[in-house]
């Protein structure tokens, strides 16, 4: 059987993919139960974000976290990568251009942590603009493609629209964060760390599904679009 180029690039953006998604569980899943072993009751999802678990000095699994979403993303933005070389049509591009920048916004947050205040503010930022830029495109891809393969991933850019969607209309429905939330940055600095700490803190919630839903919808991408009966269609424009 003769293999096309662009079924061996698909194989190597599966191969990332997977390897970028196993980077993050191990790396987020790890500090996770670390820090409950550690903590018990004193450390709660539904009130710490997951920047502050990877502050140094103040979480001991900060080093994991970190590690899992660098690295992890990098693999994802290497996928991205090669996801780009083999679709054709401009929407698909700016697709995966949208999600390349995504994962390395996510890169960043764990190469420059909470410790590293302003940069990291501004990696959570970028983050979460270009995840919604990116869920957009993908609502707009899969129903450009029609094909049937394409709901899962689908599914997930429109949850993953809603929810930052929700986290950057949060101070017109959630609460007040002062009068320029956004060019001041409390929305992103509300996001990452709140002190005196709510009894449930909904911006953190709804970052940690952002994060959960971003592996959800990676995983789906890999399955649909790098696999051989996905690829193969994925490069065809539609007239």
């Amino acid at each position: 059987m003769i293999i096309s180029k662009n079924e061996k690039i698909a194989r190597l953006a599966y191969l990332f993919g997977l390897l970028g998604l196993l980077g993050l569980f191990m790396g987020i899943g790890s500090s996770v139960i670390i820090e409950h072993m550690q903590h018990g009751d004193k450390y709660s999802l539904l009130q710490f974000s997951i920047s502050e678990l990877g502050t140094y000095n103040r979480s001991s699994s900060a080093l994991l976290i970190n590690g899992g979403l660098f690295f992890g993303s990098l693999s994802l933005t290497m996928s991205a990568l090669f996801g780009l070389q083999i679709n054709r049509t401009i929407t698909g591009r700016l697709f995966w251009l949208a999600l390349i920048v995504t994962f390395l916004a996510l890169a960043a947050t764990g190469l420059f942590p909470l410790n590293v205040y302003h940069l990291h503010i501004r990696a959570v930022s970028i983050f979460i603009y270009f995840g919604l830029i990116s869920a957009l495109l993908g609502l707009v891809n899969g129903v450009i493609m029609r094909q049937a393969q394409y709901m899962l991933p689908l599914v997930f850019a429109g949850l993953m629209a809603v929810i930052h969607g929700a986290i950057l209309t949060w101070p017109y429905w959630g609460g007040s964060l002062g009068e320029n939330p956004f060019s001041e940055g409390l929305l992103f600095q509300a996001i990452v760390s709140q002190s005196p700490k709510p009894q449930t803190w909904w911006l953190s919630i709804l970052f940690w599904l952002s994060i959960i839903t971003t592996w959800l919808w990676v995983l789906s991408i890999c399955r649909c679009y790098f696999l051989p009966q996905g690829q193969s269609k994925a490069d065809k424009p539609k007239v």
